[in-house]
Parts: C-alpha cells; sequence; structure tokens
C-alpha cells in the first residue's frame, strides 16, 4: 500500500512539473513558436529588452528575439505553477549581413536582390538615428496600411 501511494505521487510529481527546455537560441527579429503543455495564464520576461513573449492562445506562445543577449522566459498556469522555463540566447543573425568598416565606424548591412542599411548594437552611431527613424516611418505606413484597409 504504502508503495502504491509513494508511485502514485511520484506520478503526481512528473505530470505537474514544468517543462524545462534547454537553452533556445533565437536570432534577433526573428520569432519562434512554442507548445506549451498546459494553459498559460502569466509569462514573465527576464529582460524584455532582449526578447519578448506573447501568449497567441492558452497553449501557443510566441517569442520575438529583439537585442543579442541572454534572458530567460518563464509561463505559469492560473494557479501560479510554473509550465514552462527556459533561458533564451538572442544571436545577431551573419547570414545576408555583411559589415562595413569606415576607418572605426561600423555599417551593418542586410543583403537579399540588394543591400540595406539596418542599425545594429555597435554601428556608427550618427547613422543609427536615421535609420531607426526611417524603420518606424516604414513600420508606421505598414501599421496604417494594416488598420485602415481604404
Amino acid at each position: 500500500m504504502i508503495c502504491r501511494i509513494a508511485s502514485i505521487m511520484t506520478f503526481a510529481l512528473v505530470c505537474s512539473a514544468p517543462a524545462l527546455a534547454e537553452d533556445m537560441a533565437l536570432a534577433v527579429e526573428h520569432a519562434q513558436v512554442v507548445r506549451l503543455p498546459g494553459d498559460a495564464s502569466t509569462v514573465i520576461v527576464g529582460n524584455p529588452s532582449i526578447a519578448d513573449a506573447l501568449v497567441h492562445d492558452g497553449r501557443t506562445l510566441v517569442l520575438t528575439g529583439r537585442l543579442q543577449g541572454r534572458t530567460n522566459i518563464i509561463a505559469l498556469d492560473r494557479i501560479g505553477r510554473v509550465i514552462y522555463s527556459s533561458d533564451i540566447v538572442v544571436t545577431n543573425p551573419v547570414a545576408g549581413q555583411v559589415a562595413l568598416y569606415r576607418g572605426p565606424n561600423r555599417t551593418t548591412m542586410s543583403c537579399a536582390d540588394t543591400c540595406d542599411e539596418v542599425p545594429r548594437v555597435g554601428d556608427d552611431f550618427e547613422r543609427v538615428p536615421l535609420l531607426s527613424q526611417q524603420q518606424g516611418a516604414r513600420l508606421a505606413t505598414a501599421q496604417s496600411a494594416i488598420t485602415d484597409p481604404s
């Protein structure tokens, strides 16, 4: 009888333990979907400037890399139990990118059919504000087209 109770308790602990994952690699400005073992009520991001997390539905978490670095993500169910926990390592994708150096100043280029400047941490501090402003204007235009398709 005692052995049976111990087995049941062990099974209950294993089933209620959070889904622990290895370190997850995520590229800057890329998203990754994580399927959760239960419905998440709360998601905590250790450093929101490194990564962002969005609960799409109760069991789907969308992680987005913001800046190169390391942080962690924790998802809790409605009664506060940890159902997911992972360290996130956000890396700078190098495929399709070129770093152009002019003396001590670096400019990062993202290349497909053509190469365009993209602001990255460590780039020429005089160019980054202008590039960030241009990207913000482009995103605002895209957002207004989505919200007002007429």
